[in-house]
């Protein structure tokens, strides 16, 4: 079996460098490195633009090298490639500004092996490629949940794609309505410039029977060919209807990677929905007379409901979610067979309803915080939307559509947990930072105490042997003049004073270890049950403090100021999550407003007893939020942050947890300039209360 081949950027300062790992390199059997060398940043610039590498190694000697924002730009330019510093000796300060900047990792050149090269570098490839992935996955949920047109969003999903994977054009072509001729949507690259957007209008139809076009869309399966040009062909199906087909063509750095290939899936089977969804609003308005067959068509639950909020109709797929034979639940009430409960099981009377307030007051409402019941007792994750429905003017009743998205939550759970891995990842060189200074001066004092022991030693066998000659009564009084002799040389008065002074302070480092260690421990409580248990918040806090000491010391002054609480009921390891990311936040919203100064800021953690609730506020000096995005911060995927910092979950986790998971509310106070405040409320018994998180 032939070693794939990785092509390598190196910029280095020294030869010698070069030639050890070029050495260690050729050792490697597994895979096959092809090394291009530079000896400036300038002209690494210039290679990238040139041609494509799948990793870059920089030695930071170069002689163009000045700061750390010199490597961050070398990272963007290399956007599609990780950065791994190969350093001559090890700088723990270099070795974090290098990570922090976003180099996949840090490694002395001199103490690596060939194995060792080939790992950092395979694993650093692996770990660059996920995290694109993942980005990708992103862009595409953001792109589908902020576009108002089918358009917008197959532009935005095939434009993110073809870059992502290389290829050098994408199609995406929409079936009429009567499923049988395929139009061109959108295609990427676009413009004049194309030859075949100029010879294909967006009228034109697919009518050569081999081309892999139509091929997807006539067998409803994947399509690829290799000659003339390679091509992948995706249906674009919900159900057992095809509503279109995505076409890309070239090669793509992805083309063989079966995880692309599930992602690839997953797209179209998102823009499918999309299209699903967007198509079943377009036809309902324009086709009357062709409701139900559209309906039926979309994998969306519908239903509709007349004045009285009893069952006018109901699709397929809504009787498929919620179990039930639709022309069986004509005529009766939609809260009392799938509405009748909240999932803890208490009771959810009809006036509280959202979809029952839709029918009285005319508004529109959309959720997907709430469950519908099947008829088996048991219940769903829902994303719905209740919109009124009129008729002269007046109302006349209500539509629902809704999804199942009970994986999307599971998604969600596992999305938590890897965001608090990510956290404890960020963390993690902060927290090596943190003991590392009580470890060098446990064992600076030891290594002083193991010294001054052996001279100690001599002196004492001097003593020993003045000793015996006293109890033989042959005592030698030039033995006093060589114990004085000793003691002058081993400086016995200052080592009297400095030993104990020593142990103390290896003693104090020790407490100083186990002090971070168990905070981390503390933090990192994993909740072994779904159920809740009681909790000391205060105490919980300070071990979020100290986890996140490294990320918060050098930009903020933290004040905290606690007052006794009772005992919370609630899953304490997701709360640390929470306070975590509250802290990282107000960091961070201090470091933007000291910016180009050597000024700190102040972050003040405050408790306190509201009745039957606990509030915990963190407020920081940080640069407010503006008014235009209060009312998205606690949206999926929303962030303020610059590209690559933040994935906009941390927010939106956080309410998640403390609205959802514990019925609390989780508001805030701002001011442009001045700093914001985030309030946690959080039910003392762990009953939940409340469904909101709004600003203060």
């Amino acid at each position: 079996m032939s070693s794939k081949l990785f092509k390598i950027l190196f910029i280095i300062a020294d030869p010698k460098g070069y030639a050890d790992v070029s050495q260690k390199l050729s050792d490697v059997r597994s895979a096959v490195f092809e090394i291009t060398t530079v000896n400036t940043l300038a002209h690494a610039f210039v290679t990238l633009q040139n041609g494509s590498f799948d990793v870059l190694l920089v030695n930071l000697k170069v002689r163009d090298y000045r700061e750390i924002s010199d490597l961050r730009n070398l990272i963007l330019a290399a956007k599609e490639a990780p950065v791994i510093v190969v350093s001559d000796s090890y700088d723990a300060v270099q070795a974090l500004e290098a990570v922090r900047a976003g180099a996949e990792d840090y490694t002395v050149g001199s103490r690596m092996n060939s194995a060792a090269f080939e790992r950092v570098i395979l694993y650093s490839i692996e770990r660059h490629l996920t995290r694109q992935k993942t980005a990708l996955q992103f862009s595409v949920s953001r792109v589908l949940a902020e576009s108002t047109s089918l358009y917008e969003a197959a532009a935005g999903i095939l434009s993110a794609l073809c870059e992502f994977a290389k290829f050098g054009r994408g199609e995406i072509w929409q079936a009429d309505a009567s499923r049988s001729r395929l139009s061109l949507l959108t295609s990427w690259p676009h413009g004049p410039q194309d030859p075949l957007a100029e010879a294909l209008p967006p009228s034109a139809t697919v009518c050569r029977a081999d081309d892999i076009v139509n091929k997807a869309f006539g067998s409803c399966m994947p399509s690829s060919v290799s000659e003339p040009r390679a091509a992948v062909a995706i249906p674009l199906s919900v159900g057992a209807g095809v509503l279109g087909v995505l076409a890309l063509f070239g090669t793509g750095t992805q083309a063989g990677d079966e995880d692309f290939a599930k992602l690839l899936s997953s797209v179209s089977g998102q823009l499918g929905q999309f299209m699903a969804r967007k198509t079943a609003e377009e036809e309902r308005e324009s086709l009357a007379t062709e409701r139900l067959i559209i309906l039926d068509s979309t994998s969306e639950g519908i239903y509709g409901l007349d004045r009285n909020g009893c069952m006018t109709f109901m699709n397929k797929s809504a009787g498929r979610i919620l179990g039930c034979v639709p022309e069986k639940v004509l005529g009766k009430k939609s809260h009392l067979l799938f509405h009748h409960t909240h999932p803890d099981g208490s009771a959810y009377p009809e006036s509280d309803c959202a979809i029952a307030r839709v029918i009285v007051t005319g508004e529109s409402h959309r959720t997907d915080r709430e469950y519908f019941w099947k008829l088996d007792g048991s219940h769903v994750a829902v994303d719905y939307s209740a919109k009124p429905a009129f008729k002269d003017g007046e109302i006349t009743g209500a539509v629902i559509s809704f999804s199942d998205i009970s994986d999307k939550r599971e998604m969600e759970v596992e999305l938590r947990h890897a965001q608090k891995l990510e956290a404890v990842g960020r963390l993690a060189a902060g927290i090596a930072h943190e003991i590392n200074t009580p470890i060098q001066f446990i064992g600076d004092n030891t290594r002083f105490m193991q010294d001054s022991f052996g001279q100690t030693l001599e002196m004492i066998g001097k003593y020993e042997q003045i000793a015996e000659g006293a109890k033989s009564a042959q005592f030698r009084p030039e033995l006093i003049i060589e114990l004085d002799a000793i003691r002058e040389k081993i400086e016995w008065s200052y080592l009297r004073a400095e030993i104990p002074k020593a142990m103390e302070q290896a003693l104090d480092g020790v407490n100083r270890v186990a002090t971070i260690v168990r905070a981390m421990k503390e933090f990192s409580h994993v909740d072994r049950s779904s159920e809740k248990t009681a909790a000391d918040l205060n105490k919980a806090i300070e071990s979020t403090l100290i986890v996140a000491r490294n990320e918060v010391k050098y930009v903020a002054n933290v004040e905290t100021d606690f007052v006794p609480l009772p005992p919370v009921v609630c899953h304490l390891g997701d709360l640390n999550q929470v306070f975590l990311n509250l802290l990282v936040n107000a960091a961070h919203a201090i470091a933007e407003a000291t910016a180009g100064t050597d000024k700190k800021g102040r972050i003040v953690v405050h408790t306190r007893c509201d009745g039957q609730f606990v509030v915990v506020s963190v407020t920081d000096t940080g640069t407010g939020i503006p008014e235009t995005v209060r009312g998205k911060i606690f949206d999926p995927f929303f962030t303020t942050k610059e590209v690559g910092k933040g994935t906009g979950q941390g927010l939106a986790l956080a309410r998640n947890i403390v609205v959802d998971k514990h019925g609390g509310t989780l508001t805030f106070e701002t001011q442009m300039g001045k700093g914001t405040t985030f309030y946690v409320r959080l039910p003392v018994n762990g009953i939940p209360t409340t469904h909101e998180a709004v600003p203060a």
